[in-house]
């Protein structure tokens, strides 16, 4: 699937994931995805490629102390239209807000659950045991920065999850309580499958 020369454009350290995300999402038929830590986008408008479901980027589009401070709205709903009117990719909503704020009235059954938020470990552990109650069965969490912040590392290891990891750009754990998908997964990317 070709993606977007709108979205290979955008500076990310999320790049080589892009065709994972794209895999996922079609291998799950994701019908609810959610994007923790939108900045500029990258990582959202990946999943909505495929045109699956629909995809949820939570932020408060005003950076924090690991990715910068700025405000990237306006650059990522630009993006967003210009998608749209190309591409027709219209399955995409954006949710302005805090984490667990928007987590306490969340209520849709979640099928692939990305947590890229703020990175130290008290920050992370909240973003997962807040948002990990609303992952399906046997949906597919992913924590972005296992290999560059041994913070988020911490939180992956802890969990009572079946799991393993990309290595390469910062690192992109993959967790279940569904032991067959992370099987799947481990043996088709040559990864280590880990135990819960």
């Amino acid at each position: 699937m070709n993606i977007p020369i709108e979205i290979q454009h955008i500076p990310t350290a999320w790049r080589g994931h892009e065709s994972f995300a794209i895999w996922l999402v079609q291998r799950l038929q994701a019908k609810i995805t959610v994007d923790l830590g939108v900045d500029s986008g990258f990582s959202t408008f990946s999943f909505a490629t495929p045109h699956i479901g629909t995809v949820y980027g939570i932020d408060h589009f005003q950076g924090d102390g690991h990715a910068g401070y700025r405000n990237t709205y306006d650059f990522v709903m630009g993006t967003k239209d210009i998608l749209k009117k190309k591409y027709g990719l219209d399955n995409i909503q954006f949710i302005q807000g805090d984490f667990t704020e928007v987590s306490k009235t969340w209520t849709q059954p979640i099928d692939i659950l990305h947590i890229d938020g703020f990175h130290s470990y008290d920050s992370t552990k909240v973003d997962f045991l807040n948002w990990l109650p609303h992952l399906q069965e046997n949906g597919v969490l992913l924590m972005h920065d296992v290999t560059s912040f041994p913070s988020v590392k911490q939180v992956y290891d802890e969990s009572n999850l079946y799991r393993c990891y990309f290595s390469h750009s910062a690192g992109l754990g993959i967790l279940s309580r569904n032991k067959a998908i992370i099987e799947e997964i481990a043996s088709l990317y040559h990864l280590t499958f880990e135990s819960a």
